[in-house]
């Protein structure tokens, strides 16, 4: 019996297509969640009207005040002590962080005051109220 031997084959090198398969997934994967980080948290309020509103520049605080007087920071809603401890903490890192509260126009005054009270009790007096822009 006759052996015959079969060709060697070279060394293809490196098989690359699991990580082919690793930087297509991290591909899709911060595509999804690039759209995701980019819609602003929050809670949708119905802010009021004015026309001398202002943008604010540099890093700012946001605190959303419902109509039924409950906080939100975030997205996410808070009592009034979690508001101070997450506004005290905010100015440690940064003592010149303008507060923005974005009461939505049907609060009660008094739920905007509170709110108010909780900021300035921690040291919070770079305040501002959001209002949208008239025409």
């Amino acid at each position: 019996m006759i052996r015959f031997e079969r060709p060697r084959r070279k060394s293809s090198g490196p098989n690359i297509v699991p990580l082919i398969d690793v930087i297509f997934f991290l591909l899709i994967f911060f595509m999804v969640f690039y759209n995701v980080s980019s819609t602003p948290l929050g809670m949708d309020v119905e802010l009021p009207q004015a026309v001398t509103g202002a943008p604010q520049n540099g890093q700012t605080f946001e605190v959303s005040v419902r109509a039924d007087g409950s906080f939100y920071v975030a997205g996410r809603k808070v009592s009034g002590p979690e508001l101070r401890a997450q506004v005290q903490q905010s100015l440690l890192s940064n003592p010149d962080l303008f507060v923005i509260v974005k009461a939505d126009k049907q609060a009660r005054y008094e739920h905007v005051v509170n709110c108010l009270d909780h900021i300035r009790a921690v040291g919070g007096h770079k305040l501002g109220l959001a209002v949208e822009q008239s025409s």
